[in-house]
């Protein structure tokens, strides 16, 4: 994939290739995986730290996958058709989100599900 970063300033070349690569990770038919990582750290994860950093963090989420990530690490309700879940989201893949309950139980939940999503 060849990316051409244009913007005027640093800011817009890192928002730029922020939004290619997060347009790659949602592509299926590239296989891409959102726990790229260099040494442990999930680098889209801190992509998108940097540059709400760089931006003043004045940025709307495109999707339910960009309020996620912006929740990872963080306590959190999840509304599905089934029933709230509440706990650390600890993970956000490609089609699903792994929440870590206070009874220690690991839930899966695929995206596609999740009516909503609140900071708990």
């Amino acid at each position: 994939m060849a990316l051409n970063l244009s913007g005027d300033n640093s800011g817009q070349q890192i928002q730029q290739f922020v939004r290619s690569l997060q347009q790659t990770l949602d592509d299926p038919s590239l296989h891409a995986s959102a726990e790229a990582s260099i040494g442990g750290t999930n680098i889209l994860s801190s992509l998108d730290t940097l540059l709400a950093n760089l931006t003043g963090g004045n940025r709307t989420p495109r999707n339910i996958r960009q309020v996620l990530l912006g929740l990872l690490n963080q306590n959190v309700t999840i509304t599905t058709p089934f029933e709230p879940v509440t706990g650390t989201l600890t993970a956000v893949e490609r089609d699903y989100v792994v929440v870590l309950e206070t009874t220690g139980n690991t839930v899966l939940i695929p995206i596609a599900q999740i009516e909503s999503v609140t900071a708990a």
